[in-house]
């Protein structure tokens, strides 16, 4: 996917006027678009092989969350961003989280894709909303 193009769906409002940030949001936002390719029924559990479908995109997911939250931290400590705790916080519970799904997937509970879908993507919103919007804005306003 190239760095100009916006994943279907993805809201606008979402964006931070931070260029990187944004575009590593919409590459996130479109990985969560691949959970909807696991199974052709969202709502059912899911067999050997869209399980293991599954573990390679919470893999993919979690391995771009972490260098994405450690360019994000970078930018918040160069900014002297007083949020930052709050931030690496709310990463730390993600990443657990995201672990405790896969070991879940991989001891045999089978998960519908559409609850990891439903909990992925409202972390997701809830995310910037509460905690990289308000960056933005002290960025913004430090910048006057």
């Amino acid at each position: 996917m190239s760095a100009k193009s916006k994943p279907a769906g993805y809201p606008p409002i979402m964006a931070l006027g931070i260029p990187e940030i944004d575009e590593q949001h919409e590459t996130f936002f479109a990985m969560l678009g691949r959970i909807d390719t696991v199974s052709p029924d969202m709502y059912r559990q899911l067999d050997d092989d869209e399980t293991d479908n599954m573990l390679d995109i919470m893999s993919d997911l979690k391995d771009f969350a972490m260098q994405h939250f450690s360019f994000e931290e970078n930018l918040m400590d160069e900014a002297d961003y007083p949020g930052l705790d709050g931030q690496q916080d709310s990463h730390e519970r993600f990443l657990d989280d995201i672990t405790r799904l896969e070991a879940e997937l991989m001891n045999g509970t089978s998960v519908p894709p559409v609850k990891l879908h439903g909990f992925l993507a409202d972390w997701f919103a809830e995310h910037v909303r509460e905690m990289d919007l308000p960056f933005a804005e002290f960025r913004k306003k430090s910048a006057e």
